[in-house]
């Protein structure tokens, strides 16, 4: 009868051991776009939300349009948008037809964001009603003076063409109307907040994750930014710990 060979136990107990002590590689998501939802929800508590789940996130923030091309061309997993996905592809479409298809993307809201008109903490203009608002970021009122401020030039601060913020602004308080051309255009919302609280003949837009006491808010200019993580097809088990743990990090103060 052949003799069978029989693992020591010593042998055993190392391969128990093994066992237990070599982590398991926790799954990675490339999670790109709006830079509202990366630097308000996910990049400040990125560290609990993958304690929680056990996975690995690259976090891209490079604007919620870039974010479902990214989606679309396989370099991301997740799209972070902040502004209803229908309105940010009609947006895509609209300045290059058919640069993008949503066929099979799935929206998943994690909360609401209230983002609205902000200027410097200098700056003697403290109110602005709806019509005002509209005229300065469309261009037809530049000065301060013709809403009772200083006779100087307004600077209209946003981030760029095809942001979820910029698309939400023109889209709800411009009523469908571009901005000016003379907008100074930056990358993110923390941007737009950081240039109008260092220049007082600034204006642009803020959420609770960006704005300070160097700025104010002005009052009744609320536009509520739908926060929302799209998957193509409907999320996977890994996006779907990510989606519930984000939902507990919107800040709607």
């Amino acid at each position: 009868m052949p003799s069978r060979t029989i693992p020591s136990l010593t042998a055993v107990a190392t391969f128990l051991l093994l066992s237990f002590i070599i982590p398991s590689v926790a799954a990675e998501l490339k999670v790109h776009g709006s830079s509202t939802v990366a630097g308000g929800v996910l990049v400040p508590n990125k560290a609990a939300i993958e304690k929680e789940t056990g996975l690995t996130l690259t976090i891209v923030p490079n604007g919620s349009g870039n974010g479902l091309t990214d989606l679309a061309d396989g370099k991301a997993d997740i799209a972070m948008i902040s502004v209803p996905l229908v309105e940010e592809a009609a947006a895509l479409n609209k300045k290059a037809p058919g640069s993008l298809n949503t066929e099979g993307f799935f929206e998943s809201p994690i909360g609401l964001f209230p983002t609205k008109i902000i200027v410097n903490a200098k700056n003697p203009v403290k109110t602005l009603s709806e019509a005002q608002i509209k005229d300065i970021f469309t261009g037809k009122i530049a000065s301060w003076k013709d809403v009772g401020g200083p006779d100087l030039p307004i600077v209209v601060v946003s981030e760029g063409p095809g942001s979820g913020g910029r698309t939400l602004m023109e889209s709800h308080l411009l009523g469908g109307a571009a901005m000016t051309d003379k907008v100074q255009a930056v990358q993110g919302v923390a941007q737009v907040a950081q240039i109008v609280s260092q220049n007082p003949n600034a204006i642009g837009y803020g959420n609770p994750a960006t704005i300070t006491s160097a700025v104010n808010a002005i009052p009744k200019s609320e536009v509520y930014q739908p926060l929302s993580l799209v998957t193509k097809g409907a999320p996977n088990a890994d996006a779907k710990k990510l989606i519930g743990a984000a939902k507990n990090f919107v800040d709607t103060n």
